[in-house]
């Protein structure tokens, strides 16, 4: 096994591109989590240490995606109800905006609102089509642009030029970004979804997800943790382009068949799941 890169070293690659290290409330979180049977008091409090935080899970809980019938007033009643796994991804993603924002650079609000749609919708298409934990999917959906928002940071309107380029171009998204910064926003969110601790496996469809169709066909397209992965995230993807008046998007006229193959899916059903989750995140918005 090869020696670990150090942050330096990785800063190094990216061209000088800071990795944000995870936040202590997340260190916190997962000292509690180890535990055969963690301390739900413990995490409510943890949470609530931290106002901006909580205020934000609260209004997250709350939003109509996840269709709870009361309103949720506490972080304790929201953990008792959601759960454990689903109140420490929650934190994640607003952890994860937060470090991301803390740098210069123009952000849009399709970068910050998309990854949670992509999760969200990840969790839901996980139980769907089984075989895969809902928690890992929601977490893969989070990290897997989260490199782009790092680039934009980086390069500026330069790259946000790159990116609609590529989208409305039809071009491959990272083999433009290679040519012209010398990495790509993949490798950023590998790289950022390693030092934040996510397991290997995630860490390598983030890296891939640009790749999918290849990715999908390897080992003969045997059923594997990994493809699944990586198909329902594809799906969950071109949900959220949809979400966006996005329907034609070029990345899922790439990958969409392979996707759709894997799964044992027929366009016609994907059509109707697709109708599905928009109406759900449309919901989410009010």
């Amino acid at each position: 096994m090869g020696q670990a890169l150090g942050v330096e070293k990785i800063e190094e690659i990216l061209g000088g591109m800071k990795i944000p290290s995870a936040p202590a409330i997340l260190g916190e979180l997962n000292e509690i989590m180890v535990h055969d049977e963690p301390d739900v008091g413990l995490v409510a409090d943890a949470i609530g240490r931290d106002v901006g935080i909580a205020a934000s899970v609260l209004k997250t809980v709350n939003s109509a995606f996840f269709g709870l019938k009361a309103k949720i007033n506490s972080i304790r009643q929201a953990t008792a109800l959601l759960g454990l796994l689903n109140i420490n991804n929650i934190v994640t993603g607003l952890a994860l905006k937060n470090s991301l924002g803390e740098g210069e650079g123009v952000s849009p609000p399709e970068f910050w609102d998309s990854p949670v749609n992509v999760a969200l919708v990840s969790a839901m298409l996980a139980q769907r089509y089984g075989g895969i934990q809902p928690d890992e999917a929601y977490l893969l959906g989070l990290f897997q642009n989260a490199g782009e928002v790092m680039m934009v940071q980086r390069f500026k309107d330069g790259y946000l030029n790159t990116l609609y380029e590529a989208r409305e171009g039809g071009l491959n998204q990272t083999e433009l970004e290679n040519e012209r910064y010398g990495t790509n926003h993949a490798v950023v969110a590998f790289f950022l979804s390693k030092g934040w601790g996510l397991p290997e496996h995630l860490c390598k469809v983030i890296q891939r997800h640009h790749d999918a169709s290849n990715f999908l066909q390897e080992e003969g397209g045997a059923v594997s943790l990994d493809r699944t992965l990586m198909a329902v995230l594809k799906m969950s993807e071109h949900i959220d382009a949809c979400f966006w008046g996005r329907k034609e998007n070029s990345e899922w006229m790439r990958h969409g068949d392979a996707v759709l193959s894997y799964l044992g899916v027929s366009s016609i059903e994907f059509l109707d799941v697709t109708d599905d989750m928009v109406e759900l995140l449309l919901m989410g918005q009010e």
